[in-house]
């Protein structure tokens, strides 16, 4: 890949998003039938529900996009839209400590429309996609872009 890579489109990152929103669910939910973090009534006391749900999606998000992310700079959904997730600047994939200790602790976010003020924050996140630089709040964050693979083309 070159240095010029093109920024990925919004809508390719969209469905790159929905897949992943799909897929991390799922995956989350036979974490919590195998582990059986929520058998007892003392797990949906309090703000315990919250806390393990986000646990669970983190979980969920690094068993799906772990390896890939780490490997290539894409989640599962990136990598079927063919877009991956570069350091900003360049074509090289960002670090997986960027990967895993910011990016996907934006991502269960994205679950929390139920808990309003929280939802604010996913909002907030992907809006920043309407910027010119096409770069979520996230992104801004990690010091990432997400651009078009080479071996893939242009939108």
């Amino acid at each position: 890949m070159t240095d010029t890579s093109p920024l990925a489109g919004r809508g390719r990152r969209l469905v790159a998003t929905l897949i992943d929103l799909f897929v991390v669910p799922l995956v989350s939910v036979l974490v919590l039938l195998v582990s059986g973090v929520f058998e007892n009534a003392e797990a949906y006391a309090g703000n315990q529900i919250y806390i393990r749900g986000f646990l669970l999606g983190v979980a969920g998000y690094l068993l799906i996009n772990g390896w890939l992310l780490h490997t290539r700079g894409q989640t599962l959904g990136k990598t079927i839209m063919g877009i991956m997730i570069v350091s900003n600047g360049t074509s090289t994939p960002a670090p997986l400590w960027r990967l895993v200790l910011i990016r996907a602790l934006f991502f269960p976010t994205l679950y929390l429309v139920f808990f309003f003020p929280l939802t604010l924050i996913a909002i907030i996140d992907q809006a920043f996609i309407f910027s010119k630089k096409r770069r979520c709040l996230h992104d801004l964050v990690c010091g990432t872009s997400v651009v078009v693979r080479s071996d893939v083309g242009q939108e």
